[in-house]
């Protein structure tokens, strides 16, 4: 009897550990040797995103080999497209447990990584481009160090550009629009205080469901950048889009920090160095890519709800409060919210010089 529950505890302890060590391969990097002794880094990145879409393309045909040619061949991403592991929800739950290693992720996935991202979602924040670029340039460094507080390191910091509202029963520009419209919200907290701030009854659903839930009829609005009305083709369905500047969305690479801290410090530097000096440029292609799909949306017949300076007003002072409502939830602090609304007045003030 003893030699049995000594066995039956012996085979337990064996199970474990095989579990254990399977677990261990597959959260970790892998690491292949080369016949000349170099080592070769493999991390497993999921995306939401479809491979041949938006920033997502720029990721795939020119972040990935990139990095690639910097690191003399010794860090190689293994891309998941198209949400094969699941939303950015998921992919971050997948990270955390070790299962991939990083990710390419909306704006909503930003936050979820790191909630102080939201600062640079706020409703009207920013009224231009030049203005987001100005506010990166002075917080950049800041960012990384909001994602390595959450366990993350961000490899790219992209965008998902300017939102607009997509409508299909009435053109949305006015609270009471806002209120006569079944607006869907996957974009989080933030999007969804957004719109019940402007007397929406938004309907959160998860981004797999958002299509079929516009073309079945449950929602009849959204906001969403241009590509991705195009890439789910969306727009054959909507008729109306409000071009304004309602919200700008970051985008971005990031993987986990521990990953991150495996490798050697001269592939990090050469990582860093080359991310850095083409973000700029990655966002410039991605606007490109936006304006593109603007201009094709509105040749094929979609109608452009015009604002007036007056009406944007209205919306603008109504969000006001948000600002300081997240800030007061712990997203970012009241510090922070403070400072980036100083450096806008200030590339405000010089540019009316």
């Amino acid at each position: 009897m003893k030699r049995r529950i000594v066995g039956l505890l012996c085979m337990g302890l064996i199970v474990f550990f095989m579990v254990a060590l399977s677990q261990v391969a597959w959260g970790a990097v892998t690491i292949k040797k080369t016949k000349d002794g170099k080592q070769i880094y493999y991390a497993k990145m999921g995306t939401l995103a479809p491979a041949g879409v938006g920033w997502a393309a720029l990721i795939k045909d020119e972040v990935t080999p990139g990095i690639l040619k910097v690191t003399n061949g010794q860090m190689v991403l293994d891309w998941y497209w198209g949400g094969t592991m699941g939303d950015d929800q998921d992919i971050l739950s997948k990270m955390r447990n070790g299962h991939l290693q990083g990710g390419g992720f909306s704006g909503q996935g930003m936050v979820m990584a790191c909630p102080e991202i939201a600062l640079l979602e706020l409703p009207f924040l920013f009224d231009s481009y030049d203005e987001v670029e100005y506010v990166y340039s002075k917080l950049r460094p800041r960012i990384n160090k909001w994602f390595e507080k959450h366990g993350y390191h961000l490899v790219v910091l992209a965008e998902q550009d300017f939102d607009q509202i997509y409508s299909i029963k009435n053109p949305i520009k006015t609270p009471d629009d806002f209120r006569n419209s079944r607006i869907l919200t996957w974009y989080g907290p933030l999007e969804e205080k957004t719109l019940k701030t402007l007397s929406a009854s938004p309907l959160p659903i998860r981004v797999p469901e958002v299509a079929a839930s516009i073309r079945t009829g449950v929602c009849d609005a959204f906001i969403s950048p241009a590509l991705w009305a195009v890439g789910t083709q969306m727009y054959t369905v909507m008729k109306y889009i409000n071009p304004v500047h309602i919200r700008y969305s970051p985008a971005g690479g990031i993987v986990m920090l521990s990953t991150w801290n495996t490798f050697p410090k001269n592939l990090q530097d050469a990582i860093d160095n080359y991310t850095l000096s083409i973000e700029k440029e990655f966002r410039k292609k991605v606007r490109a890519g936006n304006e593109k799909c603007l201009k094709s949306m509105y040749k094929y017949g979609m109608q452009e709800v015009k604002m007036t300076p007056a009406e944007i007003d209205v919306l603008k002072k109504r969000l006001m409060p948000v600002w300081d409502e997240f800030a007061a939830k712990g997203y970012y602090s009241k510090a922070e919210l403070a400072e980036v609304k100083k450096l806008l007045a200030e590339f405000r003030s010089k540019k009316k010089k």
